[in-house]
């Protein structure tokens, strides 16, 4: 089994940063001093401060708030699977993106900024105090946001202290499970919280042992036809240690200092055996390839933040960091020629070295009750280092092939904006933004061979939010934003990666140096109802029109199958979304603790220069969401039903294929059950309807071959059982 180097170099831009503010209140208290004295009785004032959800109902900016509570409701381990149910947010090999557009058109922001070093997978969810949702462009965030942005809020620093420990246990494919320890502490002006989490198969259950293809292809000229079969079997193991520290102290010239860092490190190893079951036609030279892979990556990144304000009321929020990323990949196998005689073994070597500086900034400029101007900068500069030695040893002549290949790239982005939201007719408001941001990658391997791309965008972002009664209950947005996406670093210029039996099914990848950014204009609109009888819905809309699309192309060079990228073309994309959140008491009186949520979301795409009728940006036209969630009054038990059903449609993924992915119906269900104040335990199954597997359909046409594969996907259901204990 070969370790795909693409994937690994997708790991190398992450950071995490944390800051919040933090507030205390107290209760006056008065006593009496002589009861035939009368007294005043004193007045308790409550101040309740605005939620997250009620902030963003009075902002410019659209976004919607996912709390921790909702990312915890089923259990999950990790932001990706938590994600999975909340509206208008697909996963796709655990990628989030949204407005049916592919993952990488969806910006992944930690406390505003990119991550980078680590995945947002190794975030313990007891770090993470909500997720914003923005479906249009911001200015004070990167460019690269054609399909939205996920921005990811750390909790503040702690007011008390707090402890508490997760042990979780589960199963799908196999079993997992995993430890989470979180601290945090006060101690005058000093705080500090730090999270620990250890797991082990939690990866890994998520993945079949057993997978079978069959394939079949043909040559239209010749009539020649061939039909072969691919069955793989994998035994998986992995671990992973996380410690999150977090450190904040407000010094006596009010500087409020922040220090965020994450270690994680992980390790995987897989046994695969793969066997090629000729059944008419061609006969491959290999027909069994057995493998031991390993890796294991290491990622550290640290980053202080301070926040402060200056005699001229200007706000200054200034921060730096650096992250650092080793990875190291190890695979063996052996080949086999279909009589079962060894044809030769080889040894796969992946080191990846990475170093990362960061630089963020903004000032906020008071003008006057109407506006609020801030203007800043954000910038990063990588240093990637990738060793990939491939080592063919022939056992018939003793003879080895080695492809040794090694390049150094250095990537940087640098950005700055501007952006004034003032109001008008009292609560409406208008926000005007502008960033210059430019993105470029400079790297040259050891043959020689040498690529720089460098994408600049001036991106004006334009909001405007329309109170439609005093009380803000209804309210429309409408915007019209700028947004890119770079090619990314293994798009350029990578490894030239030799497949086992090459193939139209199977291609070999090379780097494609002269690939250009893909550039967008978009319209977004909003209507939305907050009652105060707890009834909530809205209708969303996007539309969008993108140039030089992004897209792969297997064709035939020096006797090989070859696949790279390119740009394919302009294309559309429409979304249209629905949604609505209510108690049942909003129609019933004397009715049961329960809250109702349902979304409806449809899309409409097209890419001009793919094949017809299949031209579309997702494998989906709609997905519809039903969630329920009931709390007792007699029993200290909560429960919850989550629900996800898409339609399945061909799409062309590439110049020259075309996929059929057939998605299962998914349903969730989940009960927590408090002991007490200090612990609790919570069951959760998801994928309830699971076990059958799902179909995948390929149909791919280079020159005069045509292929048509199929798999049948398995599933499994995944159960898991959590006991947290606070103390």
């Amino acid at each position: 089994m070969q370790f795909p180097t693409s994937s690994v170099i997708t790991l190398i831009l992450c950071n995490v940063i944390a800051v919040s503010a933090h507030a205390q209140s107290g209760d006056a208290k008065v006593q009496a001093q002589a009861p035939a004295q009368q007294v005043a009785q004193p007045q308790k004032v409550e101040v309740k401060g605005k939620t997250q959800e009620e902030f963003a109902r009075t902002e410019t900016a659209a976004r919607s708030i996912v709390s921790n509570a909702e990312l915890t409701r089923f259990g999950d381990t990790n932001i990706v699977d938590a994600m999975k149910r909340v509206p208008g947010v697909q996963v796709t090999n655990n990628k989030l993106h949204l407005l049916g557009m592919a993952a990488g058109y969806t910006q992944i922001l930690i406390d505003g900024e990119a991550p980078r070093g680590i995945t947002i997978e190794d975030i313990p969810l007891n770090m993470i105090e909500r997720v914003e949702i923005y479906r249009g462009a911001n200015a004070q965030f990167s460019s690269q946001a054609m399909g939205g942005t996920i921005n990811i809020i750390l909790k503040k620093a702690a007011s008390t202290s707090q402890h508490s420990i997760k042990a979780s246990v589960g199963h799908m494919f196999q079993n997992n499970g995993g430890v989470d320890w979180f601290h945090s502490d006060k101690n005058g002006n000093l705080s500090h919280t730090v999270s620990v989490s250890l797991s082990k198969d939690r990866m890994s259950a998520g993945q079949a042992e057993d997978s079978t293809t069959n394939f079949m292809n043909e040559n239209v000229l010749t009539g020649v036809k061939s039909e072969f079969q691919n069955v793989s079997r994998s035994q998986r193991s992995d671990e992973s240690l996380r410690i999150s520290p977090r450190i904040q102290y407000k010094t006596d010239s009010n500087i409020n200092l922040t220090s965020t860092s994450i270690v994680a490190h992980n390790r995987f190893s897989a046994d695969t055996t793969s066997q090629f079951n000729n059944v008419a036609g061609r006969v491959f030279e290999i027909g069994k390839t057995a493998s031991h892979d390993t890796n294991h990556g290491t990622n550290f990144g640290s980053t202080l933040k301070a926040v402060t304000s200056l005699d001229n009321q200007i706000g200054v929020d200034v921060s730096a960091g650096f992250q650092a990323q080793s990875f190291i990949a190890r695979s063996h196998s052996q080949n086999y020629l279909p009589d079962g005689t060894l044809k030769f073994n080889r040894d796969l070597n992946t080191d990846v070295h990475v170093i990362v500086g960061i630089t963020n900034g903004k000032l906020s400029v008071p003008t006057n009750a109407e506006h609020d101007l801030v203007i800043g900068w954000s910038g990063w500069r990588a240093n990637v280092d990738i060793d990939n030695n491939q080592s063919d040893r022939y056992a018939a002549t003793s003879t080895s092939i080695l492809r040794p290949y090694g390049a150094s790239s250095v990537m940087d982005n640098v950005a700055f904006f501007a952006q004034d939201d003032w109001k008008f007719k009292k609560n409406s408001s208008v926000s005007l933004g502008l960033r210059w941001e430019s993105q470029g990658i400079r790297t040259e391997n050891n043959d020689g061979e040498k690529a720089t791309n460098r994408a600049s965008v001036l991106s004006p972002v334009v909001q405007t939010m329309w109170q439609l009664d005093p009380q803000n209950t209804e309210r429309i947005r409408l915007g019209v934003s700028r947004t890119f996406k770079a090619p990314e670093g293994t798009q350029l210029l990578m490894p030239k990666i030799y497949v086992i039996n090459n193939s139209i099914e199977s291609p070999n990848v090379v780097g494609n140096p002269n690939l250009r950014p893909e550039l967008s204009w978009s319209v977004d609109a909003a209507f939305e109802h907050n009652g105060k009888d707890g009834l909530n819905y809205a209708v969303r809309a996007k539309a969008q029109s993108i140039d030089d699309i992004h897209r792969e192309v297997v064709y035939v060079a020096d006797n090989a199958y070859w696949k790279k990228f390119v740009n394919a073309g302009s294309a559309q994309s429409q979304s249209l979304e629905l949604s609505t959140q209510f108690p049942l008491k909003r129609w019933m009186d004397n009715a049961p603790d329960m809250d109702f949520s349902a979304s409806y979301s449809h899309f409409w795409s097209n890419v001009k220069d793919l094949a017809t009728p299949y031209n579309t940006l997702a494998p989906y036209k709609y997905v519809m969401t039903f969630g329920a969630n009931y709390r007792a009054k007699s029993i200290p038990l909560t429960a919850g039903i989550s629900a996800k059903v898409q339609d399945s449609h061909w799409q062309q993924i590439s110049l020259t294929e075309r996929q059929y992915l057939k998605t299962p119906k998914n349903v969730d269900i989940y009960a927590l059950w408090k002991f007490d104040k200090q612990s609790q335990l919570r069951f959760a199954l998801n994928n309830l309807l699971g076990g059958d597997a799902y179909d995948s359909m390929t149909y791919a046409s280079v020159g005069n071959a045509r292929s048509q594969s199929s798999r049948a996907v398995p599933t499994a259901r995944n159960f898991s059982m959590t006991y947290e204990y606070k103390f």
